[in-house]
């Protein structure tokens, strides 16, 4: 399989320039103590320790990502509760139970998002989400 992970695409998606993602590369290689790309003019390939990081990434990603989510909190409020609803719920439902929530708890801060069934079911699942009505 052919990476170009220091290519101009991957530095956008991460809002960094490319010397800093092949920077990034090298640490992880670095700490590793393996090299996960064998690099040449065409792009790069992962190499087999390569092969087996890319198993466990998804893993740190998303482990990242609620780590973020928990500490989230904005400042004065206790905790932060992310909702997912379905459109045809949102309205008067859901909206009528925010407002509730913002007057009855105003220390519990609300992310509010409406998606569909299938996305709202695997954000619970994986802890993006703390409740989905549907």
């Amino acid at each position: 399989m052919l990476y170009r992970p220091w290519t101009p695409n991957a530095a956008e998606r991460l809002h960094v320039g490319q010397t800093t993602v092949s920077a990034r590369i090298r640490t992880l290689e670095q700490q590793l103590g393996r090299p996960l790309f064998v690099r040449n003019k065409g792009g790069a390939s992962l190499t087999p320790a390569g092969e087996q990081f890319l198993r466990y990434a998804p893993t740190f990603v998303q482990l990242w990502q609620r780590a973020r989510h928990q500490v989230a909190v904005p400042p004065g409020h206790r905790a932060l509760l992310t909702i997912g609803s379905e459109v045809s719920l949102w309205q008067p439902l859901l909206l009528d139970w925010v407002i509730w929530m913002r007057r009855s708890l105003r220390d519990i801060a609300l992310r509010v998002q409406v998606d569909v069934p299938h996305d709202l079911i695997n954000q619970v699942a994986s802890g993006w989400s703390d409740i989905a009505i549907m």
